[in-house]
């Protein structure tokens, strides 16, 4: 049931609000540091300290879809002009 939520529901976690929060805050920082925080006391709170390398991934994968988007967006501006 752990590999279940490590794999699917925290990964689709992930992924959606790095989306969402990229394009609400156009920084590609503030999404990553927010889900580092939030799977940091996730760790602390819910699971051990094995997690910690989880946290590590899924900020990870954050940084690599924020990035994605923020070279989608500045490609998309720049056709446009």
């Amino acid at each position: 049931m752990e590999l279940y939520f490590l794999f699917l529901v925290f990964a689709g976690i992930v992924l959606i609000s790095s989306i969402v929060g990229y394009l609400v805050t156009k920084k590609f920082y503030v999404t990553p540091a927010i889900i580092f925080v939030l799977f940091s006391f996730l760790m602390l709170l819910l699971f051990n300290e094995t997690f910690f390398i989880w946290v590590i991934i899924y900020t990870c994968f954050s940084i690599f879809v924020t990035l994605i988007m923020f070279i989608y967006k500045s490609r998309k501006g720049k056709k446009q002009h």
